[in-house]
């Protein structure tokens, strides 16, 4: 009888938390040189919403916010340049299976490959330029992002303007909660039934 009881408790824990809507989160640590505002959007050609913001590249600036399971999204940064060289570093991951970075994974730092950028707008896009890894100059070393992750911008390191990045973040197939709850039922019943003969 004992065993009963333990089976169904299990079995009700199961299904309370399989029935629970999961969302993902999604964390950042970035420097731009100077400005930027991060937005995370469900169309590569929308803004999005605002998640954070600062001047100043010497200070990192970091950031979390939830992402909804079976949504895509992309990570936007408007970053603008005031003076000088301008170039954009960071690093980023997921929290959870629930999504992917534009390179099959949870965590991506920013570089040539996976980035893209725009001089007119969330649109237009083309490959970043990169200006060295974390550690260059004039820059120096960020403690706050990942050494592997490089400096960059737009073609025209030294433009005084502003320039839009991104970069996709895919939504990752996983079994609806319903279905789990239905695989746990149906595995308490064949257990109840072996323990009851």
């Amino acid at each position: 009888m004992k065993l009963k009881v333990m089976l169904a408790t299990l079995a009700l824990s199961a299904l309370i938390i399989t029935s629970t809507a999961t969302a993902g989160l999604i964390e950042g640590n970035l420097n731009v040189d100077n400005k930027h505002t991060v937005y995370i959007s469900t169309d590569d050609n929308t803004q999005g919403v605002d998640v954070s913001s600062y001047y100043g590249w010497q200070v990192t600036d970091s950031f979390s916010a939830n992402l909804t399971t079976g949504v895509d999204y992309f990570l936007h940064i408007k970053a603008s340049n005031d003076y000088g060289p301008a170039a954009f570093l960071g690093d980023f991951s997921l929290d959870g299976s629930e999504h992917v970075f534009a390179n099959g994974l949870d965590s991506i730092t920013t570089n040539t490959v996976d980035w893209s950028v725009s001089n007119s707008g969330w649109g237009g896009y083309t490959t970043a330029t990169g200006y060295g890894i974390n550690g260059v100059s004039p820059w120096g070393f960020q403690s706050g992002v990942d050494s592997s992750a490089q400096w960059i911008w737009s073609s025209s390191v030294s433009s005084l303007q502003d320039v839009y990045f991104t970069v996709a973040i895919k939504a990752v197939d996983v079994p609806e909660p319903s279905s789990v709850a239905i695989f746990g039922l149906a595995i308490f019943i064949f257990a109840g039934r072996r323990f009851t003969k």
